[in-house]
């Protein structure tokens, strides 16, 4: 049988009774503070990150989505619940034999071609806001609409494209071929 020798057992126990309790409450204060101030220097990091030339990097203008709306730009309801976008966007864009061609934004501010053929359902491609931005749609007969960017560069005329107003330009289906 072993035994165990339990004097002194109790000297290991500190005898607190009258001393004040440690400052948990300042301890506290002091890790949310260090905590603050990394979140705040790592903000301030980022934003330095950033640097000035990138602060305007998601503004993107269309001078075809900033005139004053007409009647023409008018998009039924069916196209807008098929393809997502503002109806308060909408800017006809040209009319091809493919259809109409409406400009506008999505609700996140994605740059949007619509394409409404007669008597079929509408497309649309749409791509991130971006300065430089263009989306291109095909129609079944050959032809290409591009919309773009006031800074997007314009596409080849060599390749026969076309301007057809402003940011909008037409591959017409009979265009020549590349080579």
């Amino acid at each position: 049988m072993t035994t165990f020798d339990d004097t002194g057992m109790f000297e290991l126990v500190e005898d607190t009774r009258g001393e004040p309790e440690p400052p948990r409450r300042a301890r506290v204060v002091v890790v949310l503070g260090v905590a603050a101030a990394l979140v705040v220097a790592g903000v301030v990091w980022l934003l330095a990150a950033r640097g000035p030339d990138d602060a305007g990097a998601g503004q993107m203008t269309v001078s075809l989505l900033e005139r004053p709306a007409e009647p023409t730009d008018e998009v039924a309801a069916p196209v807008v619940d098929e393809t997502g976008i503002d109806p308060a966007t909408a800017r006809f864009a040209v009319r091809t034999t493919a259809g109409q061609h409406y400009a506008a934004l999505r609700w996140a501010g994605d740059l949007c071609l619509v394409a409404v053929p007669v008597g079929d359902a509408a497309r649309v491609v749409c791509v991130a806001p971006s300065p430089r931005a263009t989306v291109t749609i095909s129609g079944e007969d050959g032809s290409r609409v591009r919309l773009g960017t006031d800074d997007a560069p314009p596409p080849d005329t060599a390749e026969g494209w076309r301007a057809a107003g402003p940011n909008v330009w037409v591959l017409d289906a009979a265009g020549p071929a590349a080579g």
